[in-house]
């Protein structure tokens, strides 16, 4: 729990903190000469030593946030040129072999062990050593602590390993915050998910920034895919997107990767990033370029076994200041179309913005002048991508021609 000695962070909006302590980040130096390929998420282990009396276990609600930040992580992990191994699997497979996963026998196993039980390669632990949300109207953190590491599963070495402190803090110092923020941060802080959510995708993406990224060729993921086909999913590939502007590229690397995260419940089985772009490459795409104009999408689909493909480009990316107020702003177009026909089935524009200043009631002099520059921090930017991404997706899985064409997929496999 916080003490109150925090109120000394004088911060009237919503902060996220990421990164923020911990040692260095640790890849073993060779590690891209011989990448681990097939890769499992284990369960994560929470390791801060509650005071609990007999009979007593760990309370429900910090289970809870221990899977979501798992899965959270494991959507960011996915578009990595790693082949993953599907959650459920990596659960069942544990819980054939060595039992029940509330009783945790698997943890005694070692890497070996793990590692031929799963047919991986390498194994990521990960170990959460603290989870707190605390609220009142001064003060309110939501804070979450995690140690991750891979692990080699034949040798039992580390590949690589991190440490992320994450939070959301915010409160009524109003010398420096705006109204407008400020209430609708008190009423997100009594959401504990929506807000848990956040931290846990803001660790997510400082885990994932620097972890060693190994290329993808376009026939790795084969048996897998095979076994995807087999099961009637719908394989959807989303194209690299296209920029208006040079200066936007950047932008439109972070929406597709929003995107790929955002689909992973969605009804598509979305086809590897990396696997897309080595793809691309052999048919003569560089990465930054647009695709090659004499390009069969027909052809790339078929070489990716996907049935449809997922086409965008970014109109609109990046801050805009102006002395009493900022913003920051993504906007994006997307066409979902049948490569075998050409046919378009949905197509959609959509932007989102988020503004600070003059217009969300600074709370004091000061304020008029430091809210409008701090509103245009790179974590509001990220924010404001990822909301759009899964505004997209929402109006993508729940379109009525999306939705009559995957029925009719359904009614064909069966």
């Amino acid at each position: 729990m916080s003490r109150p000695h925090h109120l000394a962070v004088r911060c009237g909006i919503a902060l996220v903190l990421a990164g923020c302590g911990g040692p260095k980040t640790y890849v073993r130096p060779d590690f891209l000469d011989d990448p681990p390929r097939r890769v499992a998420v284990l369960p994560f282990e929470i390791t801060y030593t509650y005071d609990l009396k007999a009979g007593e276990s760990i309370p429900l609600e910090h289970t809870a946030r221990r899977d979501v930040f798992r899965k959270t992580f494991y959507y960011a992990f996915t578009p990595l040129g790693y082949e993953d191994m599907k959650l459920s699997d990596v659960d069942a497979k544990l819980e054939a072999t060595w039992g029940s996963m509330t009783q945790g026998r698997w943890r005694l196993a070692s890497p070996q062990e793990l590692g031929n039980a799963l047919g991986v390669d390498a194994l990521i632990y990960g170990e959460i050593s603290r989870l707190s949300h605390f609220v009142s109207p001064l003060y309110t953190d939501t804070r979450l602590d995690a140690s991750l590491r891979m692990v080699d599963a034949t040798t039992g070495e580390v590949l690589w390993r991190k440490s992320v402190i994450a939070a959301e803090r915010g409160g009524a110092a109003f010398q420096q915050g705006q109204v407008v923020d400020f209430l609708k941060d008190q009423v997100r802080s009594f959401q504990h998910g929506v807000k848990f959510r956040r931290v846990a995708e803001a660790a997510a993406r400082q885990f994932v920034s620097d972890m060693p990224n190994p290329p993808m060729s376009a026939t790795a993921s084969s048996a897998s895919q095979a076994s995807r086909q087999e099961l009637g999913a719908v394989r959807l590939a989303i194209l690299p997107f296209q920029a208006k502007r040079a200066d936007w590229e950047k932008g439109a690397e972070a929406l597709r990767a929003d995107l790929v995260v955002s689909l992973q419940e969605s009804p598509f089985d979305t086809v590897e990033l990396h696997q897309i772009d080595a793809a691309l490459r052999q048919h003569g795409w560089s990465e930054g370029q647009p695709l090659p104009a004499n390009l069969s999408l027909a052809t790339l689909a078929h070489d990716l076994g996907a049935d449809l493909l997922l086409r965008g480009t970014v109109t609109n990316w990046g801050r805009g200041y102006a002395v009493l107020e900022s913003w920051v702003k993504a906007e994006l177009q997307l066409e979902l179309m049948d490569p075998q026909s050409g046919e378009v089935l949905w197509s959609e524009k959509k932007k989102n913005t988020r503004q600070a200043g003059i217009f969300k009631v600074p709370a004091g002099y000061q304020a008029i002048v430091t809210a409008p520059i701090a509103g245009m921090r790179t974590s509001h930017l990220e924010r404001v991508a990822s909301h759009l991404g899964r505004a997209m997706v929402q109006d993508l899985s729940t379109s009525p021609a999306v939705m009559a064409y995957l029925s009719e997929r359904k009614k064909e496999s069966e």
